[in-house]
Protein backbone atom coordinates (compact mmCIF):
# COMPACT_ATOMS: atom_id res chain seq x y z
CA UNK A 1 0.00 0.00 0.00
CA UNK A 2 1.24 3.51 -0.76
CA UNK A 3 3.33 4.99 2.03
CA UNK A 4 4.23 1.71 3.71
CA UNK A 5 7.53 1.18 1.90
CA UNK A 6 8.80 4.57 3.08
CA UNK A 7 8.38 3.66 6.72
CA UNK A 8 11.24 2.37 8.83
CA UNK A 9 10.61 -1.16 10.15
CA UNK A 10 10.18 0.09 13.71
CA UNK A 11 7.46 2.53 12.57
CA UNK A 12 5.57 0.29 10.18
CA UNK A 13 3.43 -1.67 12.64
CA UNK A 14 2.37 1.50 14.46
CA UNK A 15 1.56 3.15 11.14
CA UNK A 16 -0.60 0.21 10.02
CA UNK A 17 -2.55 0.19 13.28
CA UNK A 18 -3.12 3.94 13.45
CA UNK A 19 -4.11 4.40 9.79
CA UNK A 20 -6.46 1.43 9.47
CA UNK A 21 -10.03 2.33 8.61
CA UNK A 22 -13.18 0.27 8.15
CA UNK A 23 -14.09 0.45 4.47
CA UNK A 24 -17.73 -0.25 3.62
CA UNK A 25 -17.72 0.73 -0.08
CA UNK A 26 -16.14 -2.29 -1.74
CA UNK A 27 -16.05 -3.69 -5.24
CA UNK A 28 -14.60 -6.51 -7.34
CA UNK A 29 -12.23 -8.16 -7.46
CA UNK A 30 -12.06 -9.77 -4.07
CA UNK A 31 -8.80 -11.02 -2.62
CA UNK A 32 -7.03 -13.57 -4.79
CA UNK A 33 -5.83 -16.94 -3.50
CA UNK A 34 -2.50 -15.59 -2.31
CA UNK A 35 -4.10 -12.64 -0.54
CA UNK A 36 -6.68 -14.89 1.11
CA UNK A 37 -3.90 -17.15 2.35
CA UNK A 38 -2.08 -14.16 3.84
CA UNK A 39 -5.27 -12.92 5.54
CA UNK A 40 -6.07 -16.30 7.07
CA UNK A 41 -2.49 -16.95 8.19
CA UNK A 42 -2.46 -13.57 9.88
CA UNK A 43 -5.78 -14.39 11.56
CA UNK A 44 -4.24 -17.59 12.89
CA UNK A 45 -1.41 -15.67 14.58
CA UNK A 46 -3.55 -14.13 17.32
CA UNK A 47 -2.91 -14.72 21.04
CA UNK A 48 -4.09 -18.24 21.79
CA UNK A 49 -3.61 -19.62 25.30
CA UNK A 50 -2.93 -23.33 25.00
CA UNK A 51 -2.51 -23.15 21.22
CA UNK A 52 -6.05 -24.48 20.81
CA UNK A 53 -6.95 -22.53 17.67
CA UNK A 54 -10.51 -22.10 18.97
CA UNK A 55 -11.73 -20.59 15.72
CA UNK A 56 -12.33 -21.38 12.10
CA UNK A 57 -13.20 -19.46 8.98
CA UNK A 58 -15.51 -19.92 6.02
CA UNK A 59 -14.75 -17.90 2.90
CA UNK A 60 -17.95 -16.85 1.15
CA UNK A 61 -17.78 -15.59 -2.45
CA UNK A 62 -19.37 -16.06 -5.84
CA UNK A 63 -22.59 -18.06 -5.72
CA UNK A 64 -21.84 -18.91 -2.10
CA UNK A 65 -23.03 -15.42 -1.20
CA UNK A 66 -26.53 -16.34 -2.37
CA UNK A 67 -26.62 -19.31 -0.03
CA UNK A 68 -25.20 -17.26 2.84
CA UNK A 69 -27.74 -14.51 2.25
CA UNK A 70 -30.59 -17.02 2.21
CA UNK A 71 -29.36 -18.50 5.49
CA UNK A 72 -29.11 -15.07 7.12
CA UNK A 73 -32.66 -14.26 6.07
CA UNK A 74 -33.86 -17.65 7.32
CA UNK A 75 -32.18 -17.01 10.68
CA UNK A 76 -34.00 -13.68 10.91
CA UNK A 77 -37.35 -15.26 10.03
CA UNK A 78 -36.74 -18.01 12.56
CA UNK A 79 -36.10 -15.50 15.34
CA UNK A 80 -38.73 -13.00 14.27
CA UNK A 81 -41.50 -14.59 12.16
CA UNK A 82 -43.29 -11.25 11.85
CA UNK A 83 -40.55 -9.71 9.66
CA UNK A 84 -41.83 -8.62 6.26
CA UNK A 85 -40.50 -10.01 2.96
CA UNK A 86 -38.93 -6.60 2.32
CA UNK A 87 -36.93 -6.70 5.54
CA UNK A 88 -35.84 -10.28 4.87
CA UNK A 89 -34.70 -9.28 1.38
CA UNK A 90 -32.66 -6.45 2.92
CA UNK A 91 -31.02 -8.90 5.31
CA UNK A 92 -30.16 -11.22 2.43
CA UNK A 93 -28.48 -8.36 0.60
CA UNK A 94 -25.89 -8.16 3.38
CA UNK A 95 -24.18 -11.06 1.63
CA UNK A 96 -23.65 -9.05 -1.55
CA UNK A 97 -22.10 -5.79 -0.38
CA UNK A 98 -18.57 -7.13 -0.94
CA UNK A 99 -17.06 -9.64 -3.36
CA UNK A 100 -15.72 -11.77 -0.50
CA UNK A 101 -16.87 -12.40 3.04
CA UNK A 102 -14.84 -14.23 5.66
CA UNK A 103 -17.12 -15.72 8.30
CA UNK A 104 -15.50 -15.92 11.74
CA UNK A 105 -16.63 -18.82 13.89
CA UNK A 106 -15.67 -19.25 17.53
CA UNK A 107 -14.98 -22.94 18.05
CA UNK A 108 -14.13 -23.47 21.74
CA UNK A 109 -12.56 -26.74 22.80
CA UNK A 110 -14.64 -28.18 25.62
CA UNK A 111 -11.95 -30.67 26.67
CA UNK A 112 -9.37 -27.94 27.33
CA UNK A 113 -8.44 -26.33 30.64
CA UNK A 114 -8.74 -22.89 29.08
CA UNK A 115 -12.07 -21.17 29.95
CA UNK A 116 -14.51 -20.85 27.09
CA UNK A 117 -14.68 -17.05 27.40
CA UNK A 118 -10.93 -16.85 26.88
CA UNK A 119 -11.18 -19.01 23.77
CA UNK A 120 -13.93 -16.80 22.36
CA UNK A 121 -11.77 -13.73 22.96
CA UNK A 122 -9.00 -15.39 20.98
CA UNK A 123 -11.42 -16.09 18.14
CA UNK A 124 -12.58 -12.47 18.25
CA UNK A 125 -9.02 -11.24 17.79
CA UNK A 126 -8.86 -12.96 14.40
CA UNK A 127 -11.25 -10.41 12.90
CA UNK A 128 -9.00 -7.54 13.85
CA UNK A 129 -5.97 -9.36 12.46
CA UNK A 130 -7.79 -9.77 9.14
CA UNK A 131 -8.67 -6.06 9.07
CA UNK A 132 -5.10 -4.96 9.75
CA UNK A 133 -3.62 -7.33 7.20
CA UNK A 134 -6.13 -6.33 4.54
CA UNK A 135 -4.97 -2.75 5.09
CA UNK A 136 -1.35 -3.72 4.39
CA UNK A 137 -2.45 -5.41 1.14
CA UNK A 138 -4.30 -2.35 -0.11
CA UNK A 139 -7.64 -4.09 0.35
CA UNK A 140 -10.70 -2.56 1.95
CA UNK A 141 -12.33 -4.46 4.79
CA UNK A 142 -14.99 -4.03 7.44
CA UNK A 143 -16.20 -6.36 10.20
CA UNK A 144 -19.95 -6.90 10.06
CA UNK A 145 -22.41 -8.73 12.25
CA UNK A 146 -26.15 -9.12 12.63
CA UNK A 147 -28.84 -9.72 15.21
CA UNK A 148 -29.46 -12.95 13.33
CA UNK A 149 -26.15 -14.81 13.51
CA UNK A 150 -27.75 -18.00 14.78
CA UNK A 151 -30.33 -20.12 13.04
CA UNK A 152 -30.97 -23.68 11.91
CA UNK A 153 -30.18 -23.11 8.23
CA UNK A 154 -27.17 -20.90 9.01
CA UNK A 155 -25.68 -23.48 11.33
CA UNK A 156 -26.19 -26.22 8.78
CA UNK A 157 -24.69 -24.13 5.97
CA UNK A 158 -21.54 -23.37 7.97
CA UNK A 159 -21.36 -26.89 9.47
CA UNK A 160 -21.41 -25.42 12.98
CA UNK A 161 -21.27 -27.66 16.02
CA UNK A 162 -23.56 -26.90 19.00
CA UNK A 163 -20.82 -25.09 20.96
CA UNK A 164 -19.76 -22.93 18.02
CA UNK A 165 -21.02 -19.43 17.37
CA UNK A 166 -20.80 -17.10 14.42
CA UNK A 167 -19.06 -13.89 15.52
CA UNK A 168 -19.79 -12.11 12.27
CA UNK A 169 -17.89 -11.78 9.05
CA UNK A 170 -15.33 -9.51 7.42
CA UNK A 171 -16.27 -7.99 4.07
CA UNK A 172 -13.21 -7.74 1.83
CA UNK A 173 -12.72 -6.20 -1.59
CA UNK A 174 -11.15 -3.33 -3.50
CA UNK A 175 -11.98 0.12 -2.11
CA UNK A 176 -14.26 2.16 -4.35
CA UNK A 177 -12.37 5.28 -3.30
CA UNK A 178 -8.69 5.84 -2.44
CA UNK A 179 -7.93 4.96 1.16
CA UNK A 180 -6.93 7.72 3.53
CA UNK A 181 -3.51 7.18 5.10
CA UNK A 182 -3.81 9.77 7.86
CA UNK A 183 -3.47 8.65 11.45
CA UNK A 184 -6.52 8.80 13.66
CA UNK A 185 -7.09 11.96 15.71
CA UNK A 186 -5.48 11.93 19.13
CA UNK A 187 -7.66 10.55 21.88
CA UNK A 188 -7.72 11.87 25.42
CA UNK A 189 -6.31 8.78 27.10
CA UNK A 190 -7.66 9.92 30.45
CA UNK A 191 -11.11 8.96 29.14
CA UNK A 192 -10.16 5.31 28.65
CA UNK A 193 -7.09 4.64 30.82
CA UNK A 194 -5.97 5.02 34.41
CA UNK A 195 -3.00 4.09 36.56
CA UNK A 196 -3.27 2.00 39.72
CA UNK A 197 -0.73 2.95 42.37
CA UNK A 198 -0.36 1.91 46.00
CA UNK A 199 -3.25 4.02 47.21
CA UNK A 200 -5.64 4.90 44.41
CA UNK A 201 -6.60 4.76 40.75
CA UNK A 202 -5.20 7.88 39.14
CA UNK A 203 -5.98 9.52 35.78
CA UNK A 204 -3.57 8.56 33.06
CA UNK A 205 -1.01 11.23 32.24
CA UNK A 206 1.23 10.81 29.18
Amino acid sequence: MSGFSEKAPNELVRHVILTRRSVSALTEPGPNAQELSILLRAASSVPDHGQLRPYRFVVVRGNGRDRFGDALAAAAAEKRPELSPGILAKIKRKAFVAPTLIAIIASPRSNANIPEWEQVISASCTGYAILLTAHTLGLGAIWKTSNYCDGTDLRALLAMRPAERLLGWVNVGRPLRPLESEERPDIDLRAVAAILDESAILPFEA
